[in-house]
């Protein structure tokens, strides 16, 4: 079991060292949590906003997996089909993120409206 979470934190390692995306969205998960506490979100918005950071970083996480295991297929030429293969998996982040900006807009938008014109 302890090499099971060994693997799974090597993972992630490979994804922050070698995966821009990932850090990029990983420094987004920062900075949603940080806004977070700063607006006092409440219980149930705090669950909105995990999930949400848990989807994006798991989508792009399987999109790194499936771009890697294309590109073996591929035998790193190029192929139609493994190029649906890339594009379709990165629709899949996109989508997640797009979701993901809904909620934060839904979330934080009423609090700033709030402190900004009270």
């Amino acid at each position: 079991m302890i090499e099971s979470f060994y693997h799974a934190f090597h993972g992630i390692w490979i994804g922050l060292k070698e995966e821009r995306n990932v850090r990029i969205h990983l420094l987004s998960a920062v900075a949603v949590t940080a806004m977070g506490f700063w607006l006092h979100v409440d219980f149930t918005q705090w669950a909105a906003l995990v999930l949400s950071i848990g989807f994006v970083l798991t989508a792009e996480f399987i999109n790194t997996a499936l771009e890697h295991l294309v590109d073996i297929s591929a035998s790193h030429e190029y192929h139609e089909s493994a190029r649906y293969a890339k594009d379709t998996a990165a629709a899949a982040v996109f989508c997640s993120s797009a979701t993901a900006l809904v909620i934060g807009l839904l979330v934080f938008v009423p609090k700033l409206l709030l402190i900004f014109h009270p």
